[in-house]
């Protein structure tokens, strides 16, 4: 039917090309990497081809979670636009129209891969990276009631775990673990060793995005955010918890997860009189001295794998 296929063309368009596309190119990236450590040469045509789709596999994945994710959060804009479900003619639609997005993704790998003896192998892949983000979603979902704030819920362990699961999965260890199965790595160490450090850089990831979310500017970063508002266990509210006297608390539970831009305005202001900027300016450059540590130690792969990802991300504005 033409209509229903005009409308998946425009959802398409709406909300899967517009971010920065990081993941996407990161495939390219790894697999270059390899062939270069592997072989002393670049990819060819054929190659970057075939690369490329599966980075916009990865984008299609992102677009899903990102369209499933503001209607949950009740989110306004995403990269600088209103949110798909905000239109006046998609609303609710929205939801099947994230499914969509979600089977287009095993659609691309069918077609182009299903013939590869690795096909297997990366459906798993995904599916497994889904599965992990989408229990890092219900852990971010449940962390606060809507209705009442208990700040005891907010702890850096189930911070870590939301991270982890939610976002350093799918963003960084994804992207890496498609291009090492493409160019023919076999080592389990190795992916291993690329889990364990995608999700050290997974969790600065997110912290960089707590921090704009409360501090950027949303005409840069492309959304308005409501971590506060939504009533999330984010790294502020937490950094804050922990250099709060009795009555800056009571602030805080008064006037955190709520819709109401005076109080959010006052929680704002407290992250300020906490010096919240210099906490996380500090936290930045620690990261960033201790990845350099670690990565210097790599032997079962380039560390040029992980050290692009860094480099996209490092001081980011958005």
């Amino acid at each position: 039917i033409p209509e229903a296929l005009e409308w998946c063309k425009t959802m398409m368009d709406y909300n899967v090309p517009k971010g920065k596309l990081n993941r996407g190119l990161t495939v390219i990236g790894v697999q270059r990497t390899l062939m270069k450590a592997s072989s002393n040469r670049d990819l060819n045509e054929k190659e970057i081809a075939r690369a490329s789709v599966l980075g916009w596999a990865i984008e299609f994945l992102q677009a899903f979670f990102l369209v499933a994710d503001d209607i949950m959060d009740e989110s306004v804009t995403r990269r600088g636009q209103p949110c798909w479900y905000k239109l006046d003619h998609v609303k609710s639609i929205a939801i099947n129209d994230s499914f969509l997005l979600e089977s287009y993704v095993f659609t691309m790998i069918k077609e182009h891969f299903g013939e590869e003896e690795y096909y297997l192998e990366l459906v798993e892949l995904f599916l497994d990276v889904i599965q992990k983000t989408e229990f890092g979603q219900l852990l971010d979902l449940t962390s606060g009631d809507e209705k009442v704030v208990d700040l005891n819920r907010f702890t850096m362990e189930r911070y870590q775990k939301i991270v982890k699961y939610k976002t350093a999965f799918y963003t960084f260890y994804l992207p890496v673990a498609i291009g090492m199965i493409t160019s023919g790595v076999k080592d389990k160490s190795a992916f291993v060793l690329a889990k364990s450090i995608c999700c050290q850089i997974g969790e600065y990831f997110q912290i960089q995005d707590d921090f704009l979310d409360c501090f950027g500017d949303p005409k840069t970063i492309g959304k308005v955010g409501t971590d506060i508002q939504d009533n999330k266990c984010s790294w502020m509210v937490l950094q804050a918890l922990e250099r709060v006297d009795k009555s800056q608390r009571e602030l805080v539970q008064q006037n955190y997860g709520q819709w109401d831009d005076a109080k959010v305005a006052k929680i704002k202001e407290l992250y300020k009189t906490l010096d919240l900027a210099s906490v996380y300016e500090k936290y930045e450059e620690t990261f960033y001295n201790q990845i350099q540590k670690d990565l210097a130690k790599v032997s079962l792969m380039p560390r040029e794998v992980f050290d692009e990802a860094i480099k996209k991300i490092y001081k980011r504005k958005m």
